[in-house]
């Protein structure tokens, strides 16, 4: 990266730190996937419960790996029936480490998910002991209504090809209801039934300082 355009993305990066400790998360920024390896590697214990929502982002840093290998690992994929993986999903709640990463950061602290199957969102609300979240940079936006606009030009276009939906922004690249304002942040009714992006959760100020940790990657991951 340019020295130059580095510079304002490592002010940035200082702004969103301050800003996510104020809201009561441990706050921590590395400068690639592989120092966030490290460092997942070093806050989990060997053979604890963990379980993840899905995240390109942890299968970039290779933590997936990571918790196979080293822990008790609620692994909804691995599942070969409707049943397990629901179960599998239900462990994800008494976790002592629960996993993921984010749609988006705001530069004010905010946390925005938008899901579809929605076990990730629950889990990070309430449930697991504790939660990590490894997010590139280039989730780093100014306020909420960028949040809404990065889901719904980009993550959610991309996601959706990811998962193999064939629901509208996967054919069109962008959401079904790409124009918006401060009243219809999300998607309308007439968006299809395949759609990935069903409920939001915008995490803000926590309860507890030591439940939620956010590691702020200097590299682009997932979408």
């Amino acid at each position: 990266m340019d020295a130059n355009l580095k510079k304002i993305v490592d002010i940035r990066i200082k702004t969103v730190i301050r800003a996510l400790e104020a809201n009561n998360y441990v706050a921590r920024f590395v400068e690639s996937k592989e120092d966030a390896l490290k460092l997942v590697d070093q806050i989990i214990p060997e053979g604890v419960l963990t379980a993840t929502g899905g995240s390109a982002t942890l299968n970039e840093c290779g933590i997936i790996d990571l918790l196979k290998k080293k822990t008790n690992y609620a692994d909804r994929n691995a599942q070969t029936t409707p049943e397990g993986r629901r179960e599998a999903e239900l462990a994800a709640y008494r976790a002592n480490f629960y996993l993921a990463s984010a749609n988006a950061v705001t530069e004010h602290g905010e946390i925005y998910q938008v899901d579809g199957n929605s076990n990730r969102i629950s889990a990070l609300a309430y449930g697991p002991e504790r939660v990590i979240l490894v997010v590139g940079k280039n989730k780093i936006v100014k306020d909420l209504r960028s949040a809404v606009e990065r889901v719904k030009r980009y993550a959610a276009p991309a996601n959706a090809t990811r998962f193999g939906k064939g629901c509208f922004c996967e054919k069109a690249g962008h959401c079904i209801q790409k124009d918006f304002d401060e009243n219809h942040l999300m998607c309308a009714a007439h968006c299809g039934e395949d759609t990935i992006c069903r409920n939001t959760l915008i995490m803000s100020k926590q309860k507890s300082n030591e439940r939620i940790t956010v590691i702020i990657v200097g590299e682009d991951l997932g979408y």
